[in-house]
């Protein structure tokens, strides 16, 4: 009799969730002793920052308005995860063609002003604005440089 009610329980959440659909839908399962316990969850975003959804698909590359677009390790190089003294690129928004992106040290704190890249850019570590100032500061907040650039090129600099 018991096992029959657990199939039927599966059974109703199988066809229950067959009908969601995206790639935020969640199933839990639970067994406690005598118990079963069934859990889901739907994440349905209910505000943005943007006028429209904070999430768009460009092409294959899936945008989330301030999430992490990746990592880098201490020499600059993309990973795929947090390192330990590395530093991480935040997306803030699109704005056109570009995506408005800040870069952050491990710790959370800044290391560059907000700059507009292109999506080719997006992952290189040195990557700078087409035109405008990058500036980057030291981990204690001091600025180490201010570059600014025009049509991609540096015009000025400052140390």
């Amino acid at each position: 009799m018991i096992m029959k009610k657990r199939n039927f329980a599966a059974a109703v959440c199988f066809v229950l969730l067959a009908g969601c659909s995206g790639s935020n839908v969640l199933l839990g399962l639970g067994f406690a002793g005598r118990h079963l316990g069934v859990g889901t969850g739907l994440s349905i975003p209910v505000g943005s920052r943007n006028n429209g959804s904070n999430v768009q698909d460009l092409g294959g590359l899936r945008i989330i308005e301030e999430q992490v677009v990746t990592y880098f390790d201490a020499q600059g190089k993309a990973v795929p995860n947090e390192v330990k003294g590395g530093y991480y690129r935040q997306l803030l928004s699109r704005q056109g063609r570009g995506y408005l992106v800040q870069d952050f040290y491990e710790s959370g704190q800044k290391r560059s002003d907000a700059m507009l890249l292109t999506r080719e850019s997006l992952y290189d570590f040195r990557a700078h604005p087409q035109n405008g100032v990058l500036t980057t500061y030291a981990i204690n907040g001091n600025i180490l440089y201010q570059q600014n650039f025009r049509d991609g090129k540096m015009v000025s600099a400052s140390y």
